[in-house]
């Protein structure tokens, strides 16, 4: 009977260990937490969404994610869930969940077939190295050694109640970038008086002087940071940049209204004392108002109006960064795409190693992707595995 090993039981290494146990392999899942799946329990804030019916290659930092991700559909990762007897749902933004929308149950199907199938899991097993030796990998870890035909390395990352494992490829000869996080808070000191508002707005992030990435969202405004989903996208994006000197959030808070229109309606109906308080939230209002440079009189001209109507469509935040690591959902970098088989994820340099999910170097936006991206990079190790 084939042996296989798998280095970490989080989300790619729990679904590789029950496809792989199904399949008739013998399968022992090393996990340094003292238990599996602990990150999984927090991801969609307790709900786990598991993917996105509206995902492509676009919401990814890299094309080398193509052929997986297009193989292992979000229809197809569903259908693998529904087989393991977890009922699943989509609400209205393509985001699929567990029925329950409950993180526990997903987490509890994945152990229930992996007892079911006979798979192992050996918990506070801390692996410090691989080896090859006599046509087996050895693993060597806090309690022994264990062998194995193949091994699949699903590390992922130290965001979170994670660790960072890539020294452990990085002495096998691999190439890995260094974790930068990202699907967290935004750090800022520039909005006051606002925490726990939130807002449907358009935001566009600027990076040394330029647009790079622009959607629209709900922002949830915090003590010094900027929240929800919306940052939490576009925090994606300033951790994928290694060069940033300058970073700034641009708000438009009324994106149903050109500025024309928007300085129209607050000449014509709104007074000069609170010239904002019938479009924005009191707290956003003041901080809009407060950082518009304007004539501060008691009459409302069009000057003022368009004044107010360009401060409301541009309101600049100064981004101070991205919030730490025990912040973060997930991690940008880890192991080179170039030198993994893009389409089975067997690295080109070691044969029988696999590497899957977070410590690949692919990451997605917020909204069910990364957690596909490690549905389906396990799936795709799982079909190189058995059909060889």
């Amino acid at each position: 009977m084939e042996e296989v090993l798998i280095i970490g039981g989080g989300a790619s290494g729990l679904m590789c260990a029950v496809l792989l146990a199904e399949s008739g392999r013998k399968v022992t899942v090393l996990e340094k937490n003292d238990r599996v799946g602990k990150k999984l329990l927090a991801t969609g804030n307790g709900k786990c969404n598991l993917t996105n019916v509206n995902l492509s290659v676009n919401d990814y930092n890299t094309n080398a994610a193509r052929d997986v991700i297009e193989e292992f559909s979000p229809q197809k990762v569903a259908e693998l869930f529904n087989k393991m007897g977890l009922l699943t749902k989509t609400d209205g933004e393509g985001r699929v969940y567990p029925y329950s929308e409950s993180a526990n149950t997903v987490l509890n199907v994945l152990i229930s077939r992996l007892r079911e199938y006979g798979a192992q899991t050996v918990c506070d097993c801390a692996v410090t190295a691989l080896n090859y030796k006599n046509n087996k990998w050895i693993a060597v870890t806090s309690k022994g050694e264990f062998s194995a035909d193949k091994v699949i390395f699903a590390c992922g990352s130290n965001a979170t109640t994670g660790y960072d494992s890539l020294k452990i490829l990085k002495d096998l000869g691999h190439k890995v970038k260094a974790f930068s996080y990202a699907i967290a808070p935004l750090k800022c000191d520039c909005v006051k008086g606002a925490s726990g508002v939130r807002a449907k707005v358009y935001a566009t992030v600027y990076i040394n002087g330029q647009a790079v990435m622009g959607e629209r969202g709900e922002l949830l405004f915090k003590d010094n940071a900027l929240s929800g989903i919306l940052a939490f996208r576009l925090s994606s994006a300033i951790a994928r940049n290694q060069d940033t000197k300058d970073c700034k959030v641009v708000i438009d808070f009324v994106p149903d209204l050109d500025e024309s229109q928007l300085s129209q309606f607050i000449y014509r109906n709104c007074s000069a004392m609170s010239p904002l308080e019938g479009i924005l939230h009191k707290a956003l209002a003041f901080n809009v108002v407060a950082t518009t440079p304007m004539d501060r009189s008691l009459i409302m001209s069009r000057k003022k109006a368009a004044d107010l109507a360009k401060a409301c469509k541009n309101f600049q935040v100064d981004i101070l960064g991205v919030e730490s690591k025990n912040h973060a959902q997930v991690a940008c970098g880890g192991v080179s795409v170039d030198e993994l088989d893009m389409k089975t994820m067997q690295s080109k340099l070691r044969e029988g190693l696999y590497c899957v999910g977070e410590c690949v170097d692919v990451d997605g936006l917020c909204g069910g992707f990364n957690l596909h991206w490690a549905w389906a990079s396990a799936a795709a190790a799982y079909k190189d595995i058995i059909t060889k």
